[in-house]
């Protein structure tokens, strides 16, 4: 099943035809294989030392406390290029704690911008160990189809705004 997922995300990401298309394929990848419609894109601007809300879907992030959410540890996880993965518990009561994901979006080995994945579907539980692998596919290859190869906005589209 992990396989299959892969595959189907792997070519999703690469017949995208443009940002727009890209960004459609990351929403589908995660809503679908990962069980998430909240979900956000932060360019990191590293002129200031801040992160951008480049695209978000479900939920609106323009007040959202990236750093405060990631904590120092998590942070320095993320631009190391590793997840940072909150990965959520079903307790006794049937409640859920949340669970949350951070997958760094990478160029050549750097961290050119941040996905946060905020909160999954009643039906879904928890993120598992399996979703670590579409994690790392997600922070690995995204980063082209988005922003091209050298990890700027492809030329007249400097992204898509906010999508709610």
């Amino acid at each position: 099943m992990n396989d299959a997922r892969l595959r189907a995300a792997r070519k999703r990401l690469a017949e995208s035809k443009d940002q727009d298309d890209a960004i459609e394929g990351v929403r589908e990848i995660v809503a679908n294989f990962l069980g998430s419609e909240e979900m956000g894109l932060f360019r990191i601007d590293r002129r200031t030392s801040t992160f951008q809300v480049f695209w978000s879907f479900g939920i609106d992030l323009e007040e959202y406390d990236l750093l405060r959410a990631l904590g120092d540890a998590g942070l320095q996880r993320v631009m190391r290029g590793e997840c940072h993965v909150e990965f959520g518990v079903r307790e006794r009561s049937g409640a859920t704690s949340k669970a949350q994901a951070f997958v760094p979006i990478s160029v050549a080995d750097q961290t050119i911008a941040i996905l946060a994945i905020l909160r999954l579907l009643p039906q879904k539980a928890a993120f598992d160990r399996s979703d670590m692998d579409l994690f790392k596919l997600l922070s690995d290859e995204a980063a082209t189809p988005l922003f091209g190869p050298t990890g700027h906005a492809k030329a007249g589209n400097e992204g898509p705004g906010m999508n709610a």
